[in-house]
């Protein structure tokens, strides 16, 4: 992946057209208010893109927010649309696999970065930096396509997986809370299966 291709992404293409958006994100915003952090808690976006999770937090008035993501547009976006809601929140341009987090998070939220890993050797730094950036009681929530959805995205190949198969790679650190499959609906009602894994630091 590189931020070239996703700034093409998100530049030449209006939020309609982009097979990722989504039209909310109760779901996933649903998990994370169960999961019963509190709202002093550090909350981490992975590949937050132009998600309007951040959007949710902020309404749910929660205080420490961090949103990473490769393309500097795709976040920029983002800024321009919370405005001076989202002043406070720490926006972090980068790859996922190069960012030293600052310190740990209570929770780790990822929709759909994983699956673009499909070297196995980024994978397991992947897992290495989900240990480096949370802590014993951390809940990590990643979403991928599951073994029925799509092969690529966005012109790039993905590795679709199982919870059962995703969830072996943090077996020595973590525990399994939950997992569904769902489908997401593309803005032309297209539809892409998904799996999404919650998992909790030991």
């Amino acid at each position: 992946m590189t931020s070239l291709h996703w700034d093409n992404a998100y530049v030449s293409k209006a939020v309609e057209e982009r097979s990722w958006s989504e039209s909310g994100d109760s779901d996933a915003l649903a998990e994370l208010l169960a999961s019963g952090i509190s709202k002093h808690d550090a909350v981490i976006d992975i590949g937050g893109g132009s998600s309007t999770f951040v959007d949710s937090l902020l309404r749910n008035s929660f205080e420490n927010i961090s949103v990473l993501d490769i393309s500097g547009a795709a976040l920029s976006e983002v800024q321009d649309r919370t405005g001076h809601l989202g002043t406070n929140v720490s926006w972090i341009v980068g790859d996922v696999l190069g960012w030293n987090p600052p310190h740990p998070y209570s929770y780790w939220n990822d929709r759909a970065v994983f699956h673009f890993l499909v070297d196995p050797t980024d994978q397991q730094n992947y897992v290495n930096k989900v240990r480096e950036a949370t802590s014993s009681g951390s809940h990590i929530v990643i979403a991928t396509f599951s073994l029925e959805g799509p092969e690529s995205c966005s012109g790039l190949p993905v590795q679709r997986w199982s919870a059962e198969q995703l969830a072996v790679l943090f077996a020595e650190f973590c525990t399994v809370v939950s997992h569904i499959e769902y489908e997401h609906v593309t803005p032309w009602g297209s539809k892409q299966s998904f799996m999404r894994l919650h998992l909790m630091r030991k």
